[in-house]
């Protein structure tokens, strides 16, 4: 019973690495993730219309010869048909559908699939010829019915592009769906704790993680960095529970902390700050504005990109307060990172209690960027 019961948890570890293994390789982002999965699809294509095209042939001459001549013909023209689906997803998709530029993304469709069917033409004319006479096989025989052929092959080409496309927006579907169950599970979390009142500073959990790991590399950034951390723990434990604070001591702390997280921070990873307005007598209340800056750095961090930056503006006028905070995200991606909807959550339930029917906020995602959105009216707060 016991060798039994320790079989069964074998198997299902090994089931759900497994599980996870076929995860990442289907959504992850990681290049090394992504390279497999296109590799293996186009490996899969390839060996798809040689086996079809080794059926055509197989009654007219032996196996071993008409498989590597069909292999080397669908190999070669492959590249056309990874231009023609790689510009449908990475151009076509980002550019004009999820803009919601119908028309020009039809006639662009269009005119790839024109270009498309001359290159497959000229390919068909020109190089196949010399392939099966390679392996001893008759040229193509092509059909003079010209109008027949062009509608053959667009019929064909648009079959591989609708393909790619019902692929990659089915995954962006199942990835947004997942982002909703995510939101509801997080919500069911974090309700006792918004119910309570409570604010969890958990930049400082980071920052400290990120001191010991600095501390081994660059010795010489510990002084300033414990510096900025005490000072935003004693902010944290003296002025979390006051009504409203110094907007003008929010935004020091603000600056302490992007200087904290620009410590250190990965190469490809730019910050932008831009403070307008006047700032001096105008009170807030405290940790609305910090979480929303420290929520986009933790995303950011969490998200494999080549290239990161988050732009964090501000304007003050009239008691009006502006937060606006963008980072960028996969064009494939329309969720946030997991974990990312608490701080939102949080936030968004002060706002309402301390500032109701005088802020605005929303959370807006666009291509390439996530852009949280905050206006408030200073002078309606509820103390």
């Amino acid at each position: 019973m016991v060798v039994f019961s320790e079989g069964f948890c074998k198997l299902k570890k090994v089931f759900i690495f497994s599980l996870m293994t076929v995860n990442s390789l289907v959504f992850s982002n990681n290049r090394r993730y992504r390279i497999a999965r296109h590799s293996l699809f186009w490996l899969l294509w390839i060996l798809y219309y040689t086996v079809f095209s080794v059926i055509y042939w197989q009654r007219q001459y032996p196996l071993e010869q008409t498989f590597f001549a069909s292999l080397v013909e669908v190999s070669l023209s492959t590249p056309m048909d990874m231009i023609f689906c790689y510009s449908i997803i990475y151009f076509l998709l980002p550019r004009y559908l999820y803009r919601g530029r119908y028309i020009k993304m039809t006639l662009l469709w269009l005119l790839f699939s024109v270009l498309f069917i001359l290159a497959f033409r000229a390919y068909n004319h020109e190089v196949v010829p010399y392939i099966r006479k390679a392996f001893g096989l008759p040229p193509p025989v092509f059909s003079k019915n010209v109008p027949w052929v062009f509608l053959n092959l667009f019929y064909q080409i648009n079959m591989e592009g609708g393909l790619a496309a019902a692929i990659k927006l089915g995954k962006m579907w199942f990835i947004k769906q997942q982002e909703l169950d995510l939101i509801k599970k997080e919500k069911q979390k974090i309700e006792p704790q918004l119910q309570e009142g409570k604010m969890q500073p958990v930049f400082l959990l980071d920052a400290l993680d990120r001191v010991e790991q600095l501390s081994v590399v660059k010795p010489s950034l510990i002084p300033g960095m414990v510096k900025k951390i005490k000072n935003l723990m004693l902010y944290v434990i003296y002025e979390n529970n006051m009504a409203s604070v110094s907007l003008e001591k929010e935004l020091v702390l603000l600056e302490e902390y992007i200087e904290l997280e620009k410590t250190g921070m990965a190469e490809n990873l730019r910050a932008i700050v831009k403070i307008i307005g006047h700032t001096a007598g105008e009170r807030i209340a405290p940790f609305i504005i910090l979480p929303l800056v420290e929520n986009g750095f933790r995303q950011l961090s969490r998200l494999e990109l080549p290239d990161k930056f988050i732009d964090i503006g501000i304007r003050v006028e009239s008691g009006n307060f502006h937060l606006k905070v963008g980072w960028s995200k996969p064009i494939d991606s329309s969720t946030l990172v997991n974990g990312g909807s608490l701080s939102l959550q949080n936030i968004g339930k002060r706002l309402l209690l301390l500032y109701p029917e005088s802020h605005e906020l929303k959370v807006v995602i666009t291509t390439d960027q996530f852009i949280i959105d905050l206006k408030i009216n200073l002078n309606r707060a509820i103390n």
